[in-house]
């Protein structure tokens, strides 16, 4: 079960540390990563506008995977990861934590939905 505050509490801890530089063309987009969920669990961008996702790890260490648009990285606790990608095509795109992160770990997932 989540707990709000908590959670709000962590956001803005892990949000100070960093400082992100984003050009104005870019869309910034932050997600969290913990056991076993992504908040948000779906990101909505626009098709043809560069992305900056700004992941951080709540716990330990978590995966980003999004296959059919070629993302992957690591999000190791600590200091956000930063990806930055260019959406070429339009739809829905499944997400999931490929780090094992315990029981639970199956229902890490969410979507990045591309729009026109």
């Amino acid at each position: 079960m989540r707990k709000p505050a908590a959670i709000a509490a962590a956001l803005l801890t892990i949000g100070s540390a960093a400082i992100v530089v984003v050009a104005e063309d870019e869309q910034h987009v932050s997600m969290l990563a913990m056991k076993f969920d992504y908040l948000p669990d779906t990101i909505t961008v626009k098709k043809g506008k560069p992305v900056v996702l700004e992941l951080s790890a709540l716990d330990r260490i978590h995966g980003f995977d999004v296959p059919s648009l070629g993302l992957r990285t690591d999000i190791p606790p600590g200091a956000p990861t930063m990806l930055r990608f260019m959406p070429e095509k339009a739809g829905v795109f499944n997400l999931h934590c490929d780090n094992f992160c315990g029981d639970g770990h199956e229902g890490m997932i969410g979507q990045i939905v591309v729009t026109d």
